[in-house]
This record gives C-alpha cells, structure tokens and sequence, in this order.
C-alpha cells in the first residue's frame, strides 16, 4: 500500500489529503457511471477500496455514508464525492498539465460537448437498449445485479428478482420502443465517431487522450466488451441474439475498435 499511496501522491501533487488517504467507492455493479469512476481512479492513481451494493441497498449506503442518494459515492475523511463529474472535477486539477483529462480553451469546449454527448446520451442508450434485452433473462442477469455485494443482498436479488427487474425498467423507462430508438442513437453516435477517426488521428480531440476518449469507450463498453471492464456483464455468450449482433456489428466499426484500444492502453486495474 505504501508504493501505491507515493504513487498516487507523485501523480497528483500536494493536495491536503485527497491522495494520501484511502477513499471508499460505493458502486452498483453493472452500473456504466460506476465503471467510469473506477476508470476515472484508476488513470488518477487514486487508492481506493470498492464496496458493491445491489440496487435499493446502494441508497441505504449512499445515504449512510454521504448523505445522498446518488451513485457511485466516492468519500474519505476530506471529501464525499456523489457524481462521477465531481470526481472529474475534484481531481483534474490536481494533475499535471500532460496528465490532465480537461483540456484547455477550444479544445476544452469539444471535450464538454463530448462529455455531454458520450456520457448522457450514449451511456443512457447503452443502458436502455441492453437492460431492455437482458432483464428478462433471469439466469443470466442475477449474478451482474449482485456481483461482489454482501451475501444478504446477494440472495436478496435471487429470490426477489422480478422486484430489482422491475425497479430498473421502470427507472429507465423501458419498452420495444425506446429501446429501438436507443439502437439508433448507439448506431448514429459510433458513426459520428467513425467520421472523426477518418483522418487518422488516435484521439477524439487534440493529440492525447481526454475526457472524450475515455467517456466514449466507457459509455460503448457494455456493447464491444472489452477484456479489462471492470463493470459487472454477462458473456457475449449469454447475450440474446440483438446484443450479439450489435457486439458484431460496433466491434467492426473504427469506432468500436477505437473503444477496444482506448481500454486496453489506459484502463488499468484499480490501484
């Protein structure tokens, strides 16, 4: 823990306690933002320990532990941080100028619009058009929806799954419609992108990686699979027949595989 935590403090600097004391991350398993907080701690070099929790048990944590019911909470004696964007905001600027996910002046204001595009359209598309696809198979969605939780919470979503699928749906509003509008906003989104990655460049914006690359292939990672996410999913193989063909379809893309390489050279494990 010792090289970790210089580690940590070489990459952000001085900061009066934000590297140098462990922070607890709360996290639902399969849950897109959560795996973008672990991405987020782990390019930052923050220590910090996961605590899963199931939905509905999350909240009574998230409420416990920082007086919220937003998720994924990260917290330590100097902060409670409840959004992934206060993460990113926290921690940025504690980084040095190369190391940066914010970019500076014109290139900044493509990453916020990025940041809008990637993480709030295409992360809620994600997550309609696969829940919509995966809740009703029960076999296959019980263990992502507990993954790593306590044992109560665990048997919990075993023996009441049809609640935890229901909540879900609800919260987001599922039904044949709307995820066939999620499939076009995924297949419209990747295109742009595939018009971006046309001149050859290896970022979405300037000449290192950002906020753009890292919440794009966070937001397409459920679809594409990549071998280190973090997020709790089933296999390719237990995936119905429209999440396999998407998986095909987006993998065949440059943006899908712009996705693959942003994951595989900066998604370390967590510190």
């Amino acid at each position: 823990m010792g090289d970790v935590l210089a580690q940590a403090n070489s990459l952000l600097g001085s900061s009066p306690g934000a590297a140098a004391a462990p922070a607890t991350l709360i996290t639902f398993p399969p849950s897109l933002d959560c795996e973008l907080a672990r991405f987020l701690l782990s390019y930052y070099g923050v220590p910090y320990q996961e605590k899963r929790h199931a939905l509905i048990f999350n909240f009574f944590a998230t409420l416990w532990h920082g007086c919220t019911l937003h998720f994924p909470l990260l917290y330590n004696a100097s902060y409670r941080l409840d959004t992934v964007r206060k993460m990113i905001d926290h921690f940025d600027p504690l980084c040095p100028a190369d190391r940066t996910l914010l970019l500076a002046g014109v290139e900044n204001t493509q990453v916020e619009s990025d940041w809008t595009l990637f993480n709030s359209t295409l992360g809620g598309a994600t997550a309609v058009f696969a829940y919509y696809h995966l809740l009703p198979l029960r076999d296959v969605m019980t263990g992502p929806l507990s993954e790593g939780t306590p044992p109560f919470e665990a048997f919990t979503v075993r023996v009441a799954y049809p609640l935890f699928a229901g909540l879900i749906s609800k919260l987001l509003h599922l039904s044949e419609s709307s995820a066939a509008a999620a499939l076009d906003q995924i297949r419209a989104i990747a295109k742009t992108v595939d018009g971006r990655l046309a001149d050859g460049r290896r970022y979405l914006v300037g000449d290192r990686f950002s906020l753009s690359d890292m919440s794009f292939a966070e937001a397409l990672a459920p679809l594409v699979l990549p071998a280190n996410n973090g997020a709790a999913l089933p296999t390719l193989a237990e995936m119905p027949p429209p999440l396999q063909s998407l998986y095909a379809e987006l993998r065949a893309q440059p943006a899908g595989q712009f996705a693959l390489r942003i994951y595989q050279d900066y998604r370390g494990g967590p510190p």
